[in-house]
């Protein structure tokens, strides 16, 4: 992970060279981009083998700059940066982008028991608590709303082409969406392969390859016995949030989005 000398860093990351082949996964944290990075990595490969390596070590505001470089192509990069922070060749170059979004309830839930389970976060107030500081732009990479609004912007106007999806139509019809996803990256696989992929990449099995296959990249974050895995299901606000706190998010969401296109889903 980064040091202290985040300035240098985002400051080359604007610069970085992009290749023609690079794809980059874009969502705001906590939205499935672990999931859709291990399903994108699965179809350029052609294969359901789990990459050795976690997507933090290919996301551009947690790795060093530099070890980019490196990598062999084709690229799958991945960040929760606004789209003014990416680097400017993306646009460019007009590089594929694959967004993804999730509904702002369990957004908040997940975004929550992440941050207890980190050890580098140091967060130790309750739930709603978190919601406050969720809905008041307290956290990092800034309030949800604001960042779901500014992707929807920039989608109106980009000259990239883009895969646009939520986390619970990927849940609601997988299968559908990796060949979509195939498709959009002009892979050429089987329906056979798309739905191996989608079995290799399920919730359970995914946590199992983070214990037991992927390098400690992000491990020596988290506290002990704890994991970036905790439940994948869509709707589990119902079991953790108040009333008050739905409620909350309700009045923000009304608020902040009236004048969006974007449909939430909080049930599948």
């Amino acid at each position: 992970m980064l040091g202290n000398s985040y300035s240098e860093h985002f400051r080359k990351l604007r610069e970085m060279n992009i290749r023609d082949d690079d794809v980059i996964i874009c969502a705001y944290p906590k939205a499935g981009t672990h999931w859709i990075w291990e399903v994108i990595q699965m179809l350029r490969g052609q294969t359901t083998e789990y990459h050795k390596h976690i997507k933090e070590q290919h996301m551009l505001e947690a790795t060093n700059i530099d070890s980019f470089d490196a990598e062999p192509s084709p690229r799958v990069l991945n960040s929760h940066l606004w789209p003014k922070q990416l680097p400017k060749q993306i646009f460019e170059k007009k590089t594929k982008i694959i967004y993804l979004t999730r509904n702002p309830k369990d957004t908040a839930v997940s975004m929550f028991f992440h941050f207890n389970a980190s050890s580098d976060l140091n967060y130790h107030g309750n739930l709603s608590d978190f919601v406050d500081l969720y809905v008041n732009k307290q956290l990092p990479y800034g309030l949800w709303y604001e960042y779901v609004l500014e992707w929807e912007k920039f989608f109106k106007t980009t000259e990239n082409p883009f895969y646009q999806f939520s986390y619970e139509d990927m849940q609601q019809n997988p299968v559908d969406h990796v060949k979509g996803l195939a498709k959009f990256l002009e892979t050429d696989v089987s329906d056979e392969l798309c739905e191996a992929i989608v079995d290799a990449c399920s919730f359970n099995k995914l946590k199992k390859a983070n214990d037991e296959v992927k390098d400690d990249f992000i491990k020596p974050f988290m506290k002990e016995g704890r994991s970036l895995y905790r439940k994948g299901k869509v709707g589990d606000w119902k079991n953790w949030l108040t009333v008050a706190d739905s409620e909350l998010i309700d009045q923000m969401t009304a608020k902040r989005m009236e004048d969006s296109q974007i449909k939430l889903k909080y049930t599948i």
